[in-house]
């Protein structure tokens, strides 16, 4: 990790959820442009007043992801790996930094189509659902909408109970759309 944190700032998410603002007819074209407003945005850098506030964040997003890791490569069946992981998230107490990462990454891996490409990847599917969880303690409400209804997608394929294309996840996905347009 990176001796800087990278943090987005509150008024770039707002400008990206609300060009994320798409009608079925043209969600495809919209995605497209926000992926690339995403990709193409330059990130707020914050450098941490001292060394040891920058060791442990790195730490903490290290023991995370080395426990998501080692689930992901445990025997245990994709249910026994999603309670596990749930129950991580849950425990788990964000930064301020941290929250911000995981809003820009599961915003950027749905708007993306990539994050229900790969149900079998348990590593990218777990790190996925705990970052969602996670931003239940985020202070954004349209934020915490759209991480409940991107870990239930995400879950529900991991584990087996819907198939990308079923309805299930088709209504799951409109309510990311919605949450990406405030709720309208």
């Amino acid at each position: 990790m990176k001796k800087s944190i990278l943090i987005l700032s509150v008024l770039v998410l707002s400008s990206l959820l609300s060009a994320c603002t798409v009608t079925k007819t043209e969600e495809t074209k919209q995605v497209s442009t926000v992926v690339s407003q995403i990709e193409n945005t330059d990130v707020v850098t914050e450098e941490a007043s001292t060394s040891d506030a920058v060791e442990q964040t790195e730490q903490a997003a290290i023991d995370w992801q080395t426990s998501i890791n080692e689930l992901a490569r445990s025997d245990q069946s994709p249910t026994e790996k999603v309670e596990a992981t749930e129950k991580l998230a849950r425990e788990y107490n964000p930064t301020t930094e941290e929250l911000e990462e995981f809003k820009y990454h599961v915003l950027q891996e749905f708007m993306s189509f990539n994050y229900l490409k790969d149900g079998s990847n348990a590593e990218y599917m777990l790190s996925n659902l705990f970052q969602s969880i996670v931003l239940e303690h985020h202070d954004v409400h349209v934020v915490r909408d759209f991480a409940l209804a991107f870990y239930h997608n995400t879950k529900n394929v991991f584990t087996g109970v819907a198939d990308v294309d079923s309805d299930s996840v088709k209504a799951y996905e409109e309510q990311l759309y919605k949450a990406l347009n405030h709720g309208t």
